[in-house]
């Protein structure tokens, strides 16, 4: 009796003790997973967020101040311009004038500067510092007046790091003088000094605000002494505390009574430093740690409810389990679709085919994916640089390629981005999707149905990398301001998208598929964003009548070349050229014959000189060529060259035959100028030296040239 009433006891005793240290566990379990997330919601609402945040307004100022500071640079250049140019028309008028600039010509000289920078004032002197004339505001033209009324070596300059400031004013200005010579002499006469202010007040600071898209305040303070705030676009009062805290010269930044700031040094082209305050945020991430906070509480919940269901089957918890993985594929795949979007933003080629074979290996689970594209097209890779040049991350499950092979009748410009798992499967099948890729495109275009491969992916099996999925890319044949239906029959086959899982691998499942057709998609509009990006890039930079640079393409080419040749011992040659009375033909034959002389021109021009060498239309009748890796002496030979492809013919159209001729300014880098603006003048002083010797002809800047001096019409 006593054995068969005590077997069950211990059994039972045993499962009870058995239950009970699985509850315990779970209790442990379930404390742990609570305190976690509540100490770590503690940590950042406590240490991490406020410290983020101080360090984000830091940031923000920083990113601000440096912004605003090239912006106010960049103005100064403006301000000098535009003073430069006021010179020259006014020594232009003193020339043919005999000398004498008188009241009118001065007041209407000085408005048409105000007008080519809004919001300056200019005051234009006589040789005895008499005011002959005033524009623009009538505050700025007080100042200006007040501005000019000695001039001497340290005169206000913003270019040259001078403030030019009247009490707590501050603004930017720019004085030159203007000189001449006489005709008949060579001794040079001073017949008016020009003033250019443009004011940095608390609606300049406010509109410069506006440009950068900041919600932090700008404020300018002197380049060094005592640390008050000449203007702001903010409360003046709101940065006493801060001001007492600043040096008196120099840069700083940090925090201040809940504000982030950064003070700038001064620098070329700004007389002053810049102070950007943005005020310490942090409640976003306050708000994250409160989240945290409440999740880890309702995560008592459901633990509690498994402790309390133990004997639920286990395949129920199996199938709950398996629910809770398709919910996250499908999550993963959502995030998938949305990475996609984002590739449409993007304006590098490289990057962007980079980006769409890693995400194509991730999102369908793939030893190697590969994006090939070719084109007989040279704007394809415009958004690397413009040619097509080999480049690679350097790590062994990325490689991206750009290469020229024979296709057709012509060059065809190929370029793929390559990426595999970093094992034996994803190495062999990925040296195996170049050679098939380029197969399968030249097969697709052989096909005249090219439209249906962008609809769905054709699936392969490549002994070696296994089963294999490719689709179609194409770009938007329609301009994007086109009404019409966009789909598959709308785009042009420009490339493929191919992915292998490995040999031996599973075949693809309809959501790898699914995934291609969105990522195909997303990377041919991508492509296409690029495309009409660069085209207006182009068009940005290029005169509409001759199909040559204009000003602004040369200017950046010519500071670019200028900062290459500096870095070693290179040399470059600008030459300045200007038809010869050239108003005397528009007003003989009309501007129209005038446009064509002026495209024929070019169209001479570019036969002179090399692919690589730079030729734009600097304004008017005026071009510019920039000679790489040329000095003066072959910039003289070029100018021959060009001087006789003017006279070999004349210009011609219809019934008019005109012969023109063209005079030609030499300059070369570094011996006539360090700096784009010194190369620049010094060519244009050497064109107006080659006019005044009676034009048809070239000359040489004569080194250490003074400048301004303006070019003679005609």
């Amino acid at each position: 009796m006593t054995g068969s009433t005590s077997g069950p006891a211990p059994a039972a005793r045993a499962g009870r003790e058995a239950l009970a240290r699985l509850r315990s566990r779970l209790a442990v379990v379930l404390a742990v997973v609570t305190l976690v997330p509540l100490l770590a919601g503690a940590l950042l609402l406590g240490l991490i967020a406020p410290a983020h945040a101080r360090s984000s307004a830091v940031t923000a100022a920083t990113r601000d101040a440096d912004a605003a500071a090239v912006a106010l640079a960049a103005s100064c250049d403006t301000v000098r311009s535009s003073t430069r140019v006021a010179a020259g028309e006014i020594a232009a008028y003193a020339t043919r004038n005999g000398g004498v600039l008188d009241r009118p010509a001065a007041e209407t000289l000085a408005a048409r500067a105000v007008a080519r920078r809004p919001g300056s004032a200019v005051a234009v002197y006589g040789p005895d510092s008499e005011v002959l004339a005033t524009s623009g505001p009538a505050a700025g033209r007080a100042v200006a007046a007040s501005i000019g009324s000695e001039f001497s070596s340290v005169s206000p300059s913003c270019s040259a790091g001078r403030a030019g400031a009247t009490g707590d004013a501050a603004g930017l200005t720019e004085i030159s003088p203007v000189l001449i010579n006489p005709a008949g002499t060579t001794a040079k006469v001073g017949v008016a000094t020009v003033v250019t202010w443009l004011p940095l007040d608390q609606a300049a600071l406010g509109v410069l605000r506006t440009k950068l898209s900041t919600t932090g305040q700008l404020s300018v303070l002197p380049a060094r002494g005592q640390t008050v705030v000449l203007a702001t676009s903010g409360d003046r009062e709101a940065l006493a505390g801060l001001l007492r805290t600043l040096p008196s010269a120099g840069q700083q930044s940090g925090t201040h009574g809940g504000l982030g700031y950064r003070l700038t040094d001064t620098g070329t082209g700004l007389p002053y430093r810049v102070l950007a305050t943005d005020p310490i945020g942090g409640t976003g991430l306050r708000v994250a740690g409160w989240a945290l906070l409440a999740g880890a509480l309702a995560l008592l919940i459901p633990l509690w409810i498994v402790l309390m269901r133990l004997t639920r089957p286990v395949t129920q918890e199996l199938s709950a389990a398996g629910d809770q993985l398709r919910a996250g594929r499908m999550a993963l795949a959502d995030s998938l679709d949305r990475f996609g979007e984002a590739l449409a933003h993007t304006h590098d080629l490289n990057e962007l085919l980079a980006t769409v074979s890693g995400t194509a290996l991730s999102g369908t689970d793939a030893a190697a994916a590969l994006v090939l594209l070719v084109t007989d097209e040279r704007d394809l890779t415009a958004g690397t640089g413009g040619t097509a040049q080999a480049a690679g991350t350097g790590g062994a499950g990325d490689r991206r390629a750009a290469d020229r092979s024979a296709g057709g009748t012509g060059d065809r410009l190929s370029v793929r981005s390559e990426t595999g798992r970093a094992d034996a499967a994803g190495d062999e099948a990925r040296g195996l999707l170049p050679a098939f890729a380029e197969q399968h495109f030249a097969e697709l275009i052989e096909n005249s149905q090219t439209s249906q491969v962008f609809a769905e992916p054709e699936l392969f099996h490549l002994p070696g990398a296994g089963p294999v999925a490719v689709i179609g890319i194409g770009v938007d044949v329609l301009p994007a301001d086109s009404t019409a239906e966009r789909g598959p029959a709308r785009r042009r086959l420009i490339g493929v998208l191919v992915v292998a899982r490995g040999e031996g691998a599973a075949a693809f499942d309809a959501l790898h598929l699914t995934r291609l057709r969105a990522l195909a998609g997303q990377t041919g509009t991508a492509i296409t964003n690029i495309r009409r990006y660069q085209e207006v890039r182009r068009l940005s930079m290029t005169d509409t009548l001759t199909g040559l640079g204009n000003r602004a393409q040369l200017v950046g080419a010519l500071s670019r070349e200028i900062a290459a040749a500096s870095r070693g011992d290179g040399v470059l040659t600008v030459l300045m050229l200007d038809i010869d009375h050239f108003k005397s033909v528009n007003d003989t034959w009309g501007h129209g014959f005038g446009d064509i002389v002026l495209r024929d021109f070019a169209g001479r021009l570019l036969a002179c000189v090399r692919e690589a060498d730079t030729v734009a239309r600097y304004g008017g009748e005026e071009f510019v060529v920039l000679l790489r890796d040329t000095d003066a002496e072959g910039g003289c030979r070029v100018a021959e060259r060009v001087l006789n492809a003017a006279r070999s013919r004349p210009f011609e159209d219809a019934d008019v035959s005109q012969p023109v001729t063209v005079s030609i300014g030499v300059a070369a880098y570094p011996r006539d100028g360090r700096s784009a603006d010194d190369v620049l003048q010094a060519a244009d002083s050497a064109l107006y030296a080659a006019k005044r010797d009676g034009r048809n002809r070239w000359r040489v800047a004569e080194p250490l040239h003074n400048a301004p001096i303006p070019s003679l019409p005609g």
